[in-house]
């Protein structure tokens, strides 16, 4: 499968924060035979495996998080519409006529509605609060209980759009997308060509709580890990933000909770094998699982990857493939440094 296939094929799969163990038999038919082995956890981790074949070889990690930002019924009206509420940061803006998913006993189509702006009243530009919204299924309030309830997981409609220039919009590239780039790089090297034995967790809860990473770190105790999530990219709206330009490559970012040795050999490593990347500062928090990883156990020597993307937390995310090609790169180069394994094996 090509890297847009996967990306497609992953990020389509229902994950909402919390209800990531819903796509556990998806997950294992599309990356299954790029690894060894596929272990869950009680908490909805899903860690795929591809060993090197030597004993006592470090434990190499590569993370990134298999949840999506989505909704949650709250309520059904006597009239027939669903109340919810939000899972993780989903952008309200957008939200108005979405097509979305309600999985209950059935899966229900629905579109979110609200109240036209000329009645809003004297702001018509005002922001809904997701209280204000709804969503219309066309089904009564009495045949509707019979297949959700309060509490089902809402997510984006899967639709993927082909754009010129090497994009794809969609919903959940955040960030599936990356995680397809993290098996994609895996899946095409040879296992005896590793620095050591190569987890890929497919972590759960990251736009909630960020506890799946530290639970299957862990779980896994690494060497080194590496974390790949999403970055905003640059827009006309952005000119004077330091954001990263679609064609640019991989973002390699710098932060207290990153390990400054470790981030120094992979942009070494990035030049040496010639992979577009731009650098990247963040002063405190990273909003990663980078920021739990580092903090797992005895403390997990940790380097941070972006993919830069376009209308983050939105059901038409915006990624360019030349970007996503460069992060696989660095995946695939990151786990076969010897380099790298001789510095941080423990």
């Amino acid at each position: 499968m090509d890297l847009k296939a996967l990306i497609t094929s992953l990020c389509g799969l229902y994950s909402v924060s919390g209800a990531e163990s819903a796509s556990t038999q998806g997950a294992e038919h599309i990356l299954g035979d790029l690894f060894d082995e596929h272990v869950t956890d009680g908490v909805g981790n899903h860690v795929f495996i591809k060993r090197c074949g030597r004993k006592n070889a470090p434990r190499i990690l590569v993370d990134a998080h298999f949840d999506e930002i989505g909704m949650m019924v709250s309520d059904i009206t006597e009239e027939g519409f669903v109340r919810f509420t939000n899972v993780g940061g989903v952008d309200t803006r957008i939200l108005p006529g979405a097509k979305v998913l309600i999985y209950g006993k059935k899966t229900v189509q629905g579109i979110v509605c609200t109240m036209p702006t000329r009645l809003l009243g004297n702001d018509p530009e005002a922001l809904p609060e997701i209280g204000q919204l709804y969503i219309d299924t066309g089904w009564s309030a009495h045949e509707l209980k019979k297949m959700i309830a309060n509490g089902a997981s809402i997510g984006f409609m899967p639709t993927y759009t082909t754009l010129l220039g090497d994009r794809i919009a969609g919903k959940a590239f955040d960030d599936k997308a990356c995680g397809a780039c993290a098996a994609h790089g895996i899946g095409k090297v040879n296992a005896k060509d590793m620095a050591g034995d190569v987890y890929f967790l497919f972590s759960a809860g990251e736009e909630t709580s960020m506890l799946g990473a530290m639970t299957a770190g862990s779980s896994i105790k690494p060497d080194y890990a590496m974390v790949i999530d999403v970055t905003h990219a640059s827009c006309p709206e952005t000119a004077d933000l330091p954001l990263a330009s679609f064609g640019s490559g991989a973002v390699l970012d710098y932060a207290p909770m990153t390990n400054r040795a470790l981030t120094g050999m992979v942009k070494q490593m990035m030049t040496e094998n010639e992979i577009p990347f731009t650098c990247s500062a963040s002063g405190g928090s990273t909003g990663t699982n980078a920021n739990r990883l580092w903090l797992t156990g005895d403390g997990v020597p940790t380097v941070l990857i972006s993919l830069p993307i376009k209308n983050m937390h939105s059901s038409t995310e915006v990624l360019d493939l030349r970007d996503a090609a460069a992060v696989a790169d660095v995946v695939s180069a990151f786990v076969c440094s010897e380099q790298i394994g001789e510095v941080f094996a423990r």
